[in-house]
Parts: C-alpha cells; structure tokens; sequence
C-alpha cells in the first residue's frame, strides 16, 4: 500500500452491517485503495481505486433497499 504523504486526499469508507463493522475502504489517491476487513484487520487488501469506489456503490445501493441492515459511513480529509 502505499504511504500516504501530507496534502494526499484519502476517502475513508466504514461499511457497516447490521450494526456491526464490515470492513473499511481507504482511498489513497486516484490509483490506490485498501480494503482492510474486520476479521483479517493485520491485512488489508490492495485494489486499484475504481474498484473499491465500486464495492462502496454496491453497498451503499444496498443500504438503500434495507436501510436498517446496511450502512456506509463516510469521511473525507486531507492529511
């Protein structure tokens, strides 16, 4: 994964199901995610930024057609 430098956006996503975290989504810059499962947290995975923007979307049109099972959290900084 790569570091992330100072001035550098990163999209954070928790994505929550039934009231219990998922997994959370890093957006590093516009190339780079991580993907960093509740149960494997020493591990994260490695996608490419798209990707993970798209498995957020999913979620995120889930949570619409069950709002009190699904959730994204959502924040967004500069470091």
């Amino acid at each position: 994964m790569r570091e992330v430098g100072m001035g550098l956006p990163l999209e954070r996503f928790t994505l929550v199901a039934r009231g219990d975290v998922s997994c959370i989504v890093d957006i590093v810059d516009k190339d780079a995610a991580s993907v960093t499962l509740t149960a494997l947290p020493t591990s994260p995975l490695e996608f490419d930024a798209e990707k993970a923007r798209t498995f957020v979307a999913a979620w995120r049109q889930r949570a619409e057609l069950e709002p009190h099972v699904y959730e994204v959290r959502e924040e967004q900084r500069a470091l």
